[in-house]
């Protein structure tokens, strides 16, 4: 296993003027997520307070779990967990892809855990 730091993305906002089509088919998605299950119930409204995201990645370099920290280094997600799947561990990064477009740093097994440990 291999354990990594690095900062969260930052969102940019859109400012330039969508097309009245768009408008109509981004409401429509907006209602049709209603009633889809979330892939991060009880996560959703935090992945934007996300500063720092710790990730485990397993041999083949695959993310198998993650946490994210709040700007102060405060754990306030962690994924998977319960009905959550996960931000990273649900897509098709691997370790070398998070390494070419974040500055990644190496953590200790010891210090993910506690991290890990810290959301209950």
């Amino acid at each position: 296993m291999t354990y990594i730091q690095f900062e969260a993305p930052k969102h940019e906002k859109q400012t330039e003027k969508k097309p009245l089509t768009t408008k109509v088919f981004e409401g429509v998605l907006d209602v049709l997520t209603k009633f889809i299950p979330k892939g991060m119930p009880d996560f959703e409204d935090k992945i934007d307070e996300v500063k720092y995201w710790l990730v485990e990645c397993d041999n083949e370099g695959f993310p198998e779990r993650e946490v994210g920290l709040d700007i102060e280094k405060q754990v306030i997600l962690k994924m998977p967990f319960k009905d959550n799947y996960g931000y990273w561990t649900d897509n098709n990064l691997l370790l070398d892809d998070f390494k070419e477009h974040f500055v990644v740093a190496e953590i200790s097994k010891e210090a993910f855990e506690q991290m890990w440990e810290l959301y209950q």
